[in-house]
């Protein structure tokens, strides 16, 4: 059991460093959601070392990282509200959710700066079966057994308010028109997501009632054993979840509210560059039978319009001839969430944003040629009028649009 502990901490750090590097969908979501697994994975290997540690080394350096264990549940709970809002950005009285983070931390400077010594003399308390260490005054601020009871509240807090959050959302959006798979499966991980966090939560609670109960670590361990290779596994379960369904880092289509056109949308975005899913603005369609409603209809009609329109604008001004040339730029130009742009790539027109770009260019590539600009230019100027940055890279684009080489294409037309 204590392998499967270790490595599934290792997955979740290891995790965080995939969304953030390959983040194409729902930015600022994304990294609460890494933020999260992060966190959690740190706690996982301080609960680690706590209960089956045996480097003293290791044992005294995870003593150093308890105060994370209070951001875990924060960034769970703007994860969610952002994915359900399609907004992520945070007031000020969403700093209060830190706030214990900030006692317990300031707390730990002391130990901080402790001796090694020190924390070794706890760490072999910590590996011992009397591992008590309410003796050793390790924060400042918190005592021990406060310590302990926040943790379970805290935990219990930020569950129960994952679950409010999906309540109070598909209260306000009850919506018939809500049909959309994409939708679905943001939703049904959103529900998994909050179950795993309830299961963790009273995993989490029968572990510390086991070390209220047992002084001894080893009748600890041989009761509640089972409790926590349980919580391992949905939390390795957790990490496998989105492994294996990348499409829940898009996140969902932004709300669109009745009563204005997307003509006044465009405005806004032309005088702030801002995506919309970041300043909360919301797009708006007329709409003479529900006049008042709000609600989210996910890419409807006219909001695919709209973004058709982004592209074709793009198309017109020949963006794709630059070799910088990327999805964001488009969302810059159109006030369009660059997420909301993925998806109508890989799920509506069914073909990735680098493939449509590629086409353009070897569109125009295929024009310079058939107007002889090969017996004035090589190649590889060829390939960069288009936008390519390297001759390479031409080339094989160029096969993947055409079927055959620059080369053998030329031959043919001339």
């Amino acid at each position: 059991m204590d392998s499967t502990i270790a490595y599934t901490s290792l997955l979740g750090l290891f995790l965080p460093i995939v969304l953030l590097y390959f983040n194409k969908g729902y930015l600022t979501a994304n990294r609460y959601l890494a933020a999260f697994l992060f966190f959690a994975a740190l706690y996982v290997l301080e609960n680690f070392y706590f209960f089956y540690g045996i480097s003293l080394n290791k044992i005294a350096f995870f003593t150093l990282v308890h105060s994370f264990f209070y951001l875990i549940g924060p960034f769970a709970f703007f994860y969610v509200r952002s994915i359900l809002r399609d907004h992520s950005k945070l007031s000020k009285v969403d700093y209060l959710h830190f706030a214990l983070f900030t006692i317990s931390f300031v707390g730990y400077v002391p130990y901080f700066f402790s001796s090694w010594d020190y924390k070794l003399e706890i760490a072999q308390n910590l590996k011992g079966d009397n591992w008590d260490i309410s003796p050793f005054r390790l924060n400042s601020i918190l005592l021990h057994e406060v310590d302990q009871v926040l943790n379970v509240l805290h935990t219990y807090f930020y569950s129960i308010s994952l679950w409010y959050l999906l309540w109070h959302y598909k209260k306000k959006t009850n919506n018939p028109i809500i049909h959309n798979s994409h939708y679905k499966l943001i939703r049904n991980w959103l529900y998994v997501f909050a179950s795993i966090l309830i299961i963790i939560t009273l995993n989490f609670t029968v572990a510390m009632a086991g070390i209220w109960l047992y002084d001894e670590k080893s009748l600890f361990l041989e009761r509640t054993g089972i409790a926590l290779l349980f919580a391992s596994l949905v939390y390795i379960g957790m990490n496998m979840v989105i492994l294996f369904f990348p499409h829940i880092m898009y996140g969902l289509p932004i709300a669109l509210k009745v009563g204005a056109t997307l003509s006044e949308v465009s405005d806004v975005a032309q005088t702030n560059p801002t995506t919309l899913a970041e300043t909360g603005f919301s797009i708006a369609i007329d709409s003479p039978t529900q006049p008042e409603k709000n609600e989210l209809l996910l890419f409807t009609d006219e909001y695919i319009s709209a973004v058709k329109s982004s592209l074709e604008t793009s198309k017109v001004k020949k963006m794709y001839l630059n070799t910088d040339f990327k999805l964001v730029q488009i969302s810059k130009e159109s006030g369009i969430p660059a997420h909301h742009l993925t998806y109508y790539f890989n799920s509506i027109k069914q073909v990735s944003f680098s493939e449509w770009r590629n086409s353009l260019r070897i569109k125009y590539a295929m024009e310079l040629i058939g107007q002889g600009e090969t017996n004035a230019f090589t190649l590889q100027s060829i390939a960069q009028q288009a936008g390519f940055a390297s001759q390479n890279t031409f080339i094989r684009a160029f096969k993947n649009v055409t079927g055959t080489t620059p080369s053998a294409y030329l031959k043919s037309v001339s």
